[in-house]
């Protein structure tokens, strides 16, 4: 072999040598610091909205959503996911999509599992990650472990790109609901709260949907309509893992807790923290009254002139057994027989709770929020805390079956009827429009006049 030959093949050799090595630093450095990818090497496939849950590879981990993190001190990325306990102490990088470069970086991530799963092997977590230098992220994803495949990878939008302050947020009141499920069809009590927090000053309501009946579809439809006043999420968590119906795994056994409501919950948390000053996390057979003849605005303008602004406010349980239907309730209309669902105001007898369990809901300023559950904030932030609201000044009805069966554990209670012919009005009006009330029996009755301040609420 002549000279120049090998000096050729050296040549090859100590190339492939080198570009081996510089392949093996890449992929030994990359979940430690970020590293400069070029687009091509791992493409930047974007979700579309319409998937709410995307797997992460190598992990059983679902991401829910990423939001830009404006409350920390460095410029940062969180992912809001579903994690099984057992990937607490697996590592994991997240990796961003840069706006205008066309490249892709990565950094590692602070993992966080929320502590409230309720015994299930599933719940909410996310993931923190500090942005690159010379990175603006369009889009984020995560990998587990040391992973470096892109195959299959998956980005997800960065949502609160902007952060805006307090008085110039868009709303004043969102209310989340978490979540319909079971084919879930209480028609009658839904439309009676849409209608109810139409009345108090709600202005946009956000409904997380597994599953609901065609009847229920049409009620969300006729909603979603009214100028953007509710917004229908889906949430199938029954298609990626085996929720419980209950919210213990002896009562229900399964793999996540409700149908997924806690990390649902704090989705919609974070969805509202830059749309809205207050968000109110509750169920569809709850609603929130404030005492007196007032709206939620002056209800929540009191509570800050007494506890001041960040302040959540918690307002306990009170049940309205199913079980105790008034007999001849001057609000049993022949013309809501035929709607599937309860009647709220013909349920005035108020179970006293002596369990000494907090199982009441909660009204949220998002923004002094890190991490919540279902009956209380985990994790304030930047000053945030919450009080509890007294029954003088507002109240939470919750119509479900009983849960104290004790002899004379019932007192009458006819707050809700306060309402009642104004909210009769606007509720036949809606099931008129949906095409569900019933015509033939005749137009519903009216028994009193609704107070002045109720009546300029319509």
């Amino acid at each position: 072999m002549s000279s120049w030959r090998r000096r050729k093949w050296s040549f090859l050799v100590l190339t492939l040598l080198l570009y081996s090595i510089v392949m093996v630093m890449i992929s030994l450095l990359q979940p430690e610091r970020a590293n400069r990818l070029k687009r091509e090497a791992c493409g930047c496939s974007v979700r579309s909205d319409s998937e709410t849950f995307t797997r992460v590879p190598g992990s059983r981990t679902l991401l829910i959503n990423a939001f830009r993190e404006h409350r920390t001190p460095a410029a940062s990325v969180r992912l809001l996911a579903i994690v099984p306990g057992e990937e607490r102490s697996l590592r994991s990088s997240c990796v961003f999509c840069c706006q205008g470069d066309g490249e892709m970086a990565t950094a590692a991530a602070q993992r966080t599992t929320h502590r409230s799963n309720y015994f299930f092997p599933y719940g909410t977590g996310d993931f923190l990650c500090l942005i690159p230098p010379g990175c603006e992220p369009r889009f984020v994803g995560l990998l587990s472990g040391d992973s470096v495949d892109f195959t299959n990878f998956t980005l997800l939008p960065v949502l609160n790109r902007a952060s805006v302050e307090r008085p110039r947020l868009p709303l004043r009141f969102t209310l989340c609901i978490a979540n319909m499920f079971n084919s879930y069809d209480n028609v009658l009590q839904f439309v009676q709260a849409m209608e109810l927090y139409r009345l108090l000053g709600i202005q946009r309501v956000i409904v997380y949907k597994t599953s609901c009946s065609a009847t229920m579809d049409t009620v969300l439809d006729y909603y979603s309509r009214k100028r953007g006043f509710l917004q229908v999420r889906p949430w199938p968590i029954d298609a990626f893992l085996k929720p419980s119906s209950s919210w213990t795994p002896s009562l229900g056994p399964g793999q996540i807790h409700y149908y997924g409501q806690i990390p649902s919950s704090n989705d919609c948390l974070y969805r509202s923290m830059y749309q809205s000053r207050y968000v109110l996390m509750h169920d569809a057979d709850e609603v929130i009254l404030p005492a007196g003849n007032v709206s939620f605005q002056t209800l929540i303008s009191d509570l800050e002139k007494a506890h001041g602004e960040k302040v959540n406010f918690y307002f306990p349980n009170n049940v309205f057994p199913y079980e105790e239907k008034e007999e001849n309730s001057r609000f049993d209309f022949p013309e809501w027989r035929n709607v599937p669902g309860s009647n709220f105001l013909g349920h005035v007898l108020r179970e006293l709770d002596t369990s000494g369990y907090n199982t009441g809901k909660l009204v949220l300023d998002p923004r002094g929020v890190l991490q919540m559950e279902v009956h209380s904030v985990h994790e304030h932030i930047d000053g945030g805390r919450t009080e509890r609201v007294g029954r003088e000044r507002g109240q939470l009805y919750h119509v479900r079956r009983r849960k104290n069966n004790q002899q004379g554990a019932l007192v009458r209670d006819e707050g809700l009827l306060k309402v009642a012919v104004a909210l009769v009005e606007r509720v036949n009006h809606a099931l008129s429009s949906m095409g569900l009330l019933n015509t033939t029996a005749g137009p519903a009755p009216t028994s009193a006049h609704p107070s002045p301040a109720m009546a300029g609420l319509r």
